[in-house]
């Protein structure tokens, strides 16, 4: 039996479950069919981490999936996307999906970046934030690996809306890390929050920093410095409704008890330690006009792995997230070949990878998928994507993993 992750937030009260609910075990909490039939209920329920079997609901999934694409491709607000149910979708069944995978999480970073110029006390920016949210973890659910590659390719090689895509990207690894981690499900939801808000006081200006090749002035480094706190404020303010996400954005910069234990820190500065983790990878692998991007393998290892080589408890759940050798990254494999992760693998040393450079330095006619178990295909060391002049064909790679 496999089980996929099921979001608390789709359930309903008084709605019969179209599937059966488990627990991480496997164990079985609610059977299909049953009925969430008390606020109390559904409050002990969205407290868990809650799952279900992959071939059970695979049906409501593909159907929601294709629901909430339908309403995004409609053009339809977001907090209407965010209530699109599966039912809907059955009535769209034969509409054709427009859009690729790129295409779905470009537009959640434009919607992304809508939602937070607009945030004010009063406006319907939290429920189209809300709405991101669910849409990218709905994308991630479906199609991690693709949406990791997607995600980091696009870091390394585009400064267009930095910061909506920088928060997005932060957003995925973080939710893949917390659960790993042992926090409870609110705990998860006020940690994507944060990533996605974190830089919403220097949203503007982190969007021109990526692009300009002048050094920050000294107003801009004050707003940069002030921008955590004032961020939170921002947020509490104009009613998000999330006091522990508040918390973690304020924090999110905070290093002073970078060496305590991690289980002696209250939530909000836990939290705060993973966000600021993923946030600073995140960086080091994005391009800006003023500097090439590093090579997300060694981010990953910096991010990872600390002077004595060994990961501490997050850097722990970060190798278990997204490898040492995450999508979207090049490297060179004992061949000689040089290719591109395409999906992790079952070790986070051993990757699959699409072979796209032949040990003699010319393309390859036809990518060649490579699993790193293989000795003659071990990976050999990170490349910067500055030396790899080949532009991978995504859709095909990504395809001959899935």
């Amino acid at each position: 039996m496999k089980l996929v992750p099921f979001s608390s937030e789709y359930l309903r009260l008084n709605e019969p479950l179209p599937f059966g609910l488990r627990d991480a075990a496997g164990r079985l909490l609610l059977g299909a069919g049953k009925v969430i039939d008390s606020a109390s209920m559904l409050d002990e329920l969205s407290q868990l981490p809650l799952f279900s079997e992959e071939a059970e609901s695979a049906d409501w999934s593909r159907r929601l999936s294709a629901a909430m694409d339908q309403a995004i491709r409609q053009g339809a607000a977001l907090k209407d996307v965010a209530a699109v149910r599966p039912e809907a979708a059955s009535r769209e069944a034969a509409t054709p999906i427009a859009m690729n995978l790129s295409e779905q999480w470009q537009a959640l970073v434009d919607h992304l970046e809508s939602a937070l110029r607009d945030m004010r006390a009063g406006g319907d920016w939290r429920s189209r934030l809300f709405a991101v949210h669910v849409r990218a973890r709905q994308l991630a659910q479906k199609r991690l690996d693709a949406s990791l590659y997607h995600l980091v390719y696009e870091a390394g090689h585009s400064t267009q809306k930095y910061s909506c895509h920088h928060a997005l990207l932060t957003m995925l690894i973080c939710e893949q890390a917390a659960p790993l981690l042992g926090w409870t499900a609110p705990q998860v939801d006020s940690v994507g929050r944060a990533a996605l808000t974190m830089n919403v006081a220097m949203l503007r200006l982190q969007d021109q920093m990526a692009v300009s090749h002048l050094p920050p002035s000294a107003e801009m480094r004050a707003d940069i410095d002030a921008h955590a706190a004032q961020g939170a404020r921002w947020l509490a303010e104009a009613g998000l409704g999330d006091p522990l996400c508040c918390a973690v954005v304020a924090l999110h910069h905070d290093a002073s008890q970078a060496d305590a234990p991690l289980a002696d820190l209250p939530p909000e500065r836990q939290l705060a330690r993973l966000l600021r983790r993923v946030d600073i990878f995140a960086a080091k692998i994005s391009r800006r006009a003023t500097r090439a991007p590093m090579s997300p393998v060694q981010a990953a290892r910096e991010a990872c792995l600390g002077a004595t080589g060994v990961p501490d408890e997050i850097g722990s759940a970060l190798l278990r997230a997204v490898g040492l050798y995450p999508p979207g990254s090049f490297v060179e494999l004992a061949s000689g070949e040089i290719g591109i992760v395409v999906a992790r693998g079952r070790r986070a040393n051993l990757p699959y990878v699409a072979s796209l450079v032949s040990s003699s330095g010319t393309p390859l006619g036809e990518p060649a998928l490579r699993d790193t178990l293989d000795r003659r295909y071990t990976v050999r060391a990170a490349v910067p994507p500055s030396q790899v002049r080949v532009r991978p064909p995504h859709e095909r790679l990504l395809a001959m993993r899935t």
